[in-house]
């Protein structure tokens, strides 16, 4: 090779790695100036359920705390239907910029097992922001059942399975994967007959229609306390306030796997959005989800705190997506 192409190259390669570091330096900053602008306007939090159940009063709490820290108001909607996919294709098709956040939970990983064009990849769609909570659930069954405890559920359902009505909320939402990981657990099969929420669903559990339904304890604790049903136990590691003598399930010698450290929730965002915003955005959480007045109601819906890194959330999902996989495909549960 000629001494001059050689030396022609090495001037072209140094003016292109030149450019390169340029535009490296300018992305960063003009990400640094988005976050330190940020937010501009008022921040739209996407609730993907109707309102009332944990990721609502999660979502609210959140945002009365975070808006104070951010300097803008955060206005929280909910967007339920089609398994979550009405509420979360909206913030992935929203502009990357902070000003559109979602209230994500265990059915965003779970969609694609249930759905063949979800409209979404919880992986390359969305951005970690933090996880925010856990929150338990509880074994309810009708009085009409007549079993004391959850081995004795097991062992009933197991000797006679069409006499145990299993109720939930359809395909894929916390209560059918609650009541799968039950299922798998214990060894049993049962019928399950869907419903359009948690609240007709064990109003038919009181009247003695329906044997059982996994569910929140904001939706069981105060009938339960009122003899109107029975609670046998309860998910997680521990055993929740308003019920001490309800052992956890795991204590009654049923493993539900993932599900034995809660229904978690966290916030995301759509892809792309700059990683200094996201951090903007964690920064804010977690200062909420520190707060006692904070704390102290999401304990009293019986959810935990649990605020993380983007980082570990993203794991979090990543881990999840595995997991659920497996519990679908045991069911035979195939995306229509």
């Amino acid at each position: 090779m000629p001494p001059g192409c050689a030396r022609n190259r090495r001037l072209t390669t140094a003016v292109v790695l030149g450019w390169a570091a340029i535009s490296s330096s300018v992305t960063v900053h003009a990400q640094q100036g988005s976050a330190a602008a940020y937010p501009s306007r008022n921040i739209l939090l996407v609730v993907p359920f109707a309102a009332g159940g944990p990721p609502d009063v999660i979502a609210r709490v959140l945002a009365n705390s975070m808006s104070e820290t951010l300097g803008k108001s955060i206005v929280v909607e909910n967007r339920a239907g089609a398994s979550t996919t009405i509420g979360t294709v909206s913030v992935v098709r929203a502009a990357p910029d902070g000003h559109t956040l979602l209230a994500s939970s265990l059915a965003m990983v779970v969609v694609p097992y249930v759905l063949a064009k979800p409209g979404f990849d919880p992986l390359t769609d969305l951005k970690p922001i933090g996880m925010t909570g856990v929150s338990p659930q509880t074994l309810v069954v009708s009085h009409a059942l007549p079993v004391k405890t959850a081995g004795e559920l097991v062992a009933f359902a197991k000797l006679k399975p069409h006499e145990v009505k299993a109720a939930h909320t359809g395909i894929g939402t916390s209560t059918h994967l609650g009541l799968l990981a039950l299922m798998q657990a214990g060894g049993f099969e049962t019928l399950q007959v869907p419903y359009r929420g948690a609240a007709p669903a064990i109003s038919d559990i009181v009247a003695g229609h329906i044997s059982l339904l996994m569910t929140a304890p904001s939706t069981s604790v105060g009938l339960a306390l009122e003899g109107k049903v029975k609670i046998l136990g309860v998910t997680g590691l521990k055993r929740i306030t308003a019920l001490p003598d309800v052992p956890t399930l795991k204590e009654s010698g049923l493993d539900l796997s993932s599900l034995d450290e809660g229904v978690w929730f966290g916030l995301s965002a759509p892809a792309g959005t700059p990683d200094p915003i996201i951090d903007k955005i964690n920064a804010a959480m977690r200062k909420a989800l520190s707060d006692k007045a904070v704390i102290d109601i999401l304990a009293k819906n019986d959810t935990t705190t649990a605020p993380s890194t983007p980082q570990a959330f993203g794991k979090l999902i990543q881990d999840q997506i595995g997991v659920w996989r497996d519990v679908m495909r045991k069911a035979g549960i195939k995306p229509e």
